[in-house]
Formats: structure tokens, sequence, C-alpha cells
């Protein structure tokens, strides 16, 4: 099974931090994401490393990569909806949730607590 991988922990990939090394490594394997994750990360990456050619070509990156790159669509939107009351989450982490529910994720990898004791367990890098 694949693991999902949340905006937070691709920001920390590109910047630094006592972390980059971990994520780096998660990043090497294959994973999931979605489209939403990286338009997160790369405005946050953007504004971290003031440049937005960086953070562009960071995320860029990820195309060549072994992830899988789920994209934000009217059935994703429309399956977190359907979830909205199940779960205390923005709808943001909503689906990205969701969107590892969909594809059946082993792993939640995030440094978000909120995802905390929900069905998918959440880990850190």
């Amino acid at each position: 099974m694949t693991q999902f991988i949340d905006a937070n922990v691709i920001v920390k990939a590109f910047t630094e931090n006592e972390d980059k090394e971990k994520c780096r490594i998660s990043l090497s394997a294959k994973f999931i994401t979605n489209t939403l994750c990286l338009v997160e990360a790369y405005h946050a990456i953007s504004i971290i490393k003031n440049d937005k050619m960086y953070a562009a070509n960071a995320i860029k990156s990820l195309f060549k990569s072994d992830g899988i790159i789920i994209e934000l669509n009217k059935n994703l939107l429309f399956e977190s909806f359907k979830r909205i009351d199940k779960y205390e989450l923005n709808i943001f982490d909503l689906i990205h949730y969701v969107t590892a529910l969909i594809y059946n994720c082993s792993k939640f990898l995030s440094y978000d607590r909120h995802f905390n004791g929900l069905e998918i367990t959440r880990s850190e890098p």
C-alpha cells in the first residue's frame, strides 16, 4: 500500500529545517498526493524562500517522481462534501484525507496532529 503525503511534508522537503532530509526520503518512495497539496506547498515554499521560481521548480520536480498526483476534480470534491459532518477537518484537509481514503493509502504522512485518531494512521517522516 501507498502513503499519502500532506503539503507540510512537501514544504519541509524543500525548505531549511531539521526534518528536511526525512521528508525528502519520503518523497523518493512511492506516494500519493493531490493537486491541492501541491498548490498549498507551492504557496508556502514561495513565501518561505521568497522565490516563486524555486517553489515552482520544487513542485515540478515531483512530476518526475514515483508519486501519484491525484487531480482535484468535482468527483473528489463531491466525495469530500459527503463526509463533511463525519470529520472535524477544514475543507482543504478533508479533501486530502478523502483522497487518501479513496486511494486506499495505508498511512497519512503529515505533521498535522488533527489527522490523529482517524481510519488511516497519521505518522511523521
